[in-house]
């Protein structure tokens, strides 16, 4: 015969196993729905725009009306830096943003519609050739288009 206290402690060990098991279960399905509805989540949910400067047509520059007639911008395409300016009511230039001499960053000299390297003094025409300093090397050229009112520069001409 069995002794009533060894029935009672085996039921409570079975008793604390299952509930063990019952929520090391839970714990699992749990986990798994939390990850399926990130999965979910990320696939239905519209991320950040993949940004890949081989396959893009053109990167963003600004809004037509917030770049006004005389003005420049900078923008990264890559690891390619380059020269928005705009030089007239529907006249658009882009250039390589550094010069090819010492890599420094160009700026827009609107006075004399030049762009200017500041740190060579080299100094170049709006088609990227020079005009003076101690360089040959013209400046990289890039297509400007427009879409919706917005300026983009496209891949270099």
């Amino acid at each position: 015969m069995t002794e009533p206290g060894n029935t009672a402690d085996r039921e409570a060990q079975q008793g604390s196993r299952s509930g063990f098991n019952d929520l090391l279960l839970g714990a699992v399905i749990l986990l798994m729905s939390v990850g399926i509805l990130m999965a979910l989540a990320f696939y239905v949910l519209p991320g950040e725009h993949l940004e890949i400067p081989e396959i893009q047509p053109g990167v963003r520059v600004t809004r037509e009306a917030d770049f006004p007639v005389g003005a420049s911008r900078l923008v990264s395409w890559g690891e390619r830096t380059i020269l928005v300016v705009r030089g007239g009511e529907q006249s658009y230039a882009a250039l390589q943003g550094t010069s090819p001499r010492d890599g420094c960053i160009l700026r827009w000299d609107a006075e004399s519609m030049r762009v200017v390297s500041p740190c060579s003094h080299v100094v170049f025409d709006l088609q990227g050739n020079v005009i003076a300093g101690l360089s040959t090397t013209p400046l990289q050229r890039y297509s400007v288009f427009i879409r919706s009112g917005v300026v983009y520069v496209g891949r270099p001409s």
